[in-house]
This record gives structure tokens, sequence and C-alpha cells, in this order.
């Protein structure tokens, strides 16, 4: 995809509000704050497991966490996206795992290898791995096939979730081909997971992300997008993250209500299907 999308500005009204969030005109202070801390990408190589970890993000987005609590708010909801093959619990989840944890896996059930990588981060930031939640590519994927296969999304998003010009090839657990399904959805699946049960017009989701072959930034402002054309109520800001740990904030953007809900047809399923 062409990377070359603009980030949203920050609001020339904004200033210095509760740990760095410059609440604007428009909103009041959060009643819950949710982050998304970075999207890595896994993947076995044999019998190795390689992690191509976003490093920077997970540090600056708990960095951010730290904030929050040191100014007496609760610890904001924590998530980290991962990309993957294949099927994620039977390649990089750890042994002895109840079902629970297998389904909703925090970052300490995820294989000893992956832990390293981020624990020093975590550690410096003072906040347990058991505390951020590890979402998975392919239960995204398979949530947005569900949502597809009920008919009940207007053509016009449908669009917007699948390439209907692109098949995919077979993953692991699939039956055959299926359709290619867009950056901007798989984005959206993430950054619903990562704003969890808590979705509502008084939630904020900070996403913290850097640029990469399998992270743009174009995905994650339309993304962004197609989050509120499907019914979130959240308000999302998106922050790039740059090789020396450098943010740039965006603007944080509240859905319209003239287009953030369907016409005449249901929301997304509610969470309560959702592994993270």
């Amino acid at each position: 995809m062409d990377s070359s999308g603009p980030l949203p500005e920050a609001p020339i009204q904004a200033r210095t509000g509760s740990a760095g969030h410059p609440p604007t005109l428009q909103q009041e202070p959060p009643a819950c704050i949710c982050i998304l801390a970075g999207n890595s990408r896994v993947q076995c190589i044999g019998d190795v497991i390689e992690v191509q970890a976003q490093l920077h993000a997970f540090e600056a987005a708990l960095r951010h966490a730290r904030a929050c609590v040191d100014e007496g708010l609760p610890q904001p909801r924590l998530s980290v996206a991962f990309d993957h093959r294949g099927i994620f619990r039977t390649q990089f989840l750890d042994e002895g795992l109840t079902h629970s944890q297998k389904r909703r896996p925090r970052l300490s059930h995820l294989h000893p290898t992956i832990r390293s990588i981020f624990q020093p981060a975590a550690a410096r930031c003072g906040i347990a791995l058991s505390d951020i939640h590890a979402i998975h590519e392919d239960s995204a994927r398979q949530h947005l096939s569900h949502v597809l296969a009920t008919g009940e999304v207007p053509e016009g998003l449908a669009r917007r979730i699948v390439n209907e010009s692109e098949t995919a090839p077979a993953r692991a657990g699939d039956e055959g081909p299926t359709r290619r399904l867009t950056c901007a959805a798989i984005t959206t699946e993430y950054f619903a997971r990562a704003a969890g049960d808590a979705d509502q017009a008084a939630t904020w989701l900070e996403v913290f992300f850097e640029e990469s072959a399998w992270s743009e930034r174009l995905a994650y402002v339309r993304g962004l997008q197609l989050s509120h054309l499907l019914g979130s109520t959240t308000s999302i800001r998106l922050n790039l993250v740059g090789d020396r740990g450098q943010v740039t904030r965006g603007e944080r953007i509240a859905p319209r209500t003239q287009t953030a809900a369907w016409t005449d047809t249901p929301h997304l399923p509610s969470p309560g299907c959702r592994d993270a």
C-alpha cells in the first residue's frame, strides 16, 4: 500500500491536560483510556520464533500509561497487536495455559522468546506483562469474516473491508482461498479489540505505531475512518513513533454523528466474542 497518507495534525485549540491528553473544545475528559502499544510481527521458521517488534511504539505507549498512573488515573487498558501467519495459539503461546488464557492471552502468556523481547521495556515502565493484552491477526480475521458472512454490512462498507478483485491463499485452518481483507479492516478490528468492552463515547483510544512493511500509516488513517463508519463511538488518536522514540501526535478524532452509525442496520457484534 501507499504509505504517504497524512497523519492528522494536532488541534490548534489543544492545551495540556491529564497525562498529556489535550482536551478539545468538543470533548470532555475520558471515562476510560485505552492504548494500543504497537503492531509487531511474529513468525515461525522451523523451530525458531522470529519477532519483529515495534519496541519504540511499545515503550512510548507504556510511558504514556505510566504517566496516567503517576497522575492518579486508573491504569489504561493496554494491548499489543501481532501480525502473523498460521494459527497463533498453536505457535506463539507458552505451555500449560488454561482454555481462557489461550482465548484471551496476555503478553505474559506468550512464548518465552516473545516475552523476553518485551520484558525490558515493560520493566523500565513498571508495567507487568500480565497487564497487557495480546491481539492476534488470525482471530481478527475470523471475526471480520463472520461479520461479512452475516450479510448485514452495507455494500459500501463491505468494499472497504475486502478487496473483491483479489483472493488470498488459504491459511492454516482455512478450507480454501478467501477474499483478501484490506489492511484498513484488520486495523479497525485491532482498534475494536484494544478498546474492548470500554467502546463508548467517553472512551479515548491512543494508538502508538511505527511505520514498517506491514504497518503503514495510511492503513491506520483508513482504519480510524472505518472504525467510526462501522459504529464505534470511541475517540481515536494516532501517534506515530520514530526510530529514536520520538512521538508525533495526531489529533484526537471523534465519530461524526451523521456517519458513525449504520442506517437501518445493526453495528458490529458486541465485544463479547473478542479475544482481547
